[in-house]
C-alpha cells in the first residue's frame, strides 16, 4: 500500500498521513484516532508486517474507524493462514491477501470488500468478478488458492504451536550463540513463522550469499526489495541506524521446517557470522 498511495500523493489524488511506530514496529488505535481528519476516507494498516513479523492491534484500530465512519483496509498478506482473523469481530471493510503466502500458486490474491462498501472498478471492459476487473479470470489459480487457504485454515493452530516453538528456538540460539545481535519486531506479538535479528558490524547481503552456498534460503528485507541494497525502510522507521539495519537477517518458518533444520541453521550461522566479522574493519578485533 505505501509505495502507491505515495504515487497517488504525487499525482495530487491523494493526501497522505504515515503514522510512526515504536522500537516494534507497532502502531496503537490511539494514534489512528488522532490522525483521522475530517476529510478521510480511508485508513490501511497491515495485519503483521512482512519483515519483522509483528501484529498489529487491528481489532482496536478497526473499531476507532467503525466509530469514525472512515472504511478500514488491512493488507493481510503475511498473516492470512497463520493467525486468526474475522473481519466481522475487526470491522474490516477491506482485506487483501495473496496465495503464495500459505502454499497457495503464485500471481493470485483476493481483496475481501465488506457488503455496501462500493468501489470504483480496477479494469473496465467483461462482466468478470462483479464489474470489478474485467478478463478472463485465472481458474487454476483462484481453485489453488482456496484449497491452500482451506488446509492453512484447518491446520492453522496446530502448526501455529509447532512453528512457533521452532520459531522460539531458532531466536533464543541466535541470541545466545552469536554476540552483538538484536531482534526486531515485538518478541511476543509477532507472527509464529516469523525471525528476524540485526548483526552487527556485518551486512546482511554477505550473510545471504554464504547461507545460499550452504543451501539455506533467507532475506535481507523484504521479498518486494530484495533486489535493494538500501536497508529496510521499516528498520529504519523503527529506529535503527542505518549501520544496524544493513546487517538484518529474515529467516521465515513454513509447517514443513523440521527441527534438523534449525539445528543446522544454529550450527552454521554462528561460524558464517564470525568469518565475516573477522573480514569487517567495522568489527573490534578484541571481542
Amino acid at each position: 500500500m505505501l509505495y502507491t498511495l505515495q504515487a497517488m500523493e504525487r499525482e495530487g489524488v491523494a493526501d497522505l498521513t504515515i503514522l510512526p511506530v515504536d522500537e516494534y514496529g507497532l502502531v496503537t488505535a490511539e494514534q489512528v484516532a488522532n490522525a483521522i481528519r475530517e476529510d478521510t476516507v480511508l485508513v490501511s494498516i497491515m495485519f503483521a508486517n512482512n519483515e519483522v513479523g509483528t501484529i498489529e492491534p487491528i481489532a482496536e484500530i478497526g473499531k476507532v474507524c467503525r466509530d469514525k465512519g472512515v472504511l478500514f483496509h488491512t493488507d493481510a498478506v503475511q498473516a492470512t493462514g497463520h493467525v486468526p482473523i474475522n473481519v466481522v469481530e475487526m470491522n474490516i471493510d477491506l482485506l487483501s491477501i495473496s496465495a503464495h503466502k500459505f502454499h497457495g500458486p503464485k500471481g493470485v490474491g483476493v481483496l475481501y470488500i465488506r457488503k455496501g462498501v462500493r468501489i470504483p472498478s480496477l479494469i473496465i471492459g467483461g462482466g468478470q468478478e462483479k464489474k470489478r476487473r474485467a478478463g478472463t479470470e485465472n481458474v487454476p489459480g483462484i481453485v489453488g488458492l482456496a484449497v491452500a487457504l482451506k488446509h492453512a485454515n484447518e491446520h492453522m493452530q496446530e502448526n501455529a504451536v509447532r512453528v512457533g516453538a521452532l520459531r522460539d528456538k531458532l531466536m533464543k540460539g541466535i541470541a545466545e550463540r552469536i554476540p552483538d545481535v538484536k531482534l526486531n519486531g515485538h518478541p511476543t506479538k509477532r507472527l509464529p513463522n516469523n525471525v528476524n535479528y540485526s548483526i552487527r558490524y556485518i551486512e546482511g547481503e554477505s550473510i545471504l550469499l554464504m547461507l545460499d552456498l550452504n543451501g539455506i534460503a533467507a532475506s535481507s528485507g523484504s521479498a518486494c526489495t530484495s533486489g535493494s541494497l538500501d536497508p529496510s525502510h521499516v528498520l529504519l522507521a523503527m529506529g535503527l541506524p542505518h549501520e544496524i539495519a544493513h546487517g538484518s537477517l529474515r529467516l521465515t518458518l513454513s509447517e514443513f521446517t523440521t527441527e534438523a533444520e534449525i539445528d543446522y541453521v544454529l550450527d552454521l550461522l554462528p561460524q558464517i557470522v564470525q568469518r565475516l566479522r573477522d573480514m569487517s574493519p567495522l568489527y573490534p578485533k578484541q571481542k
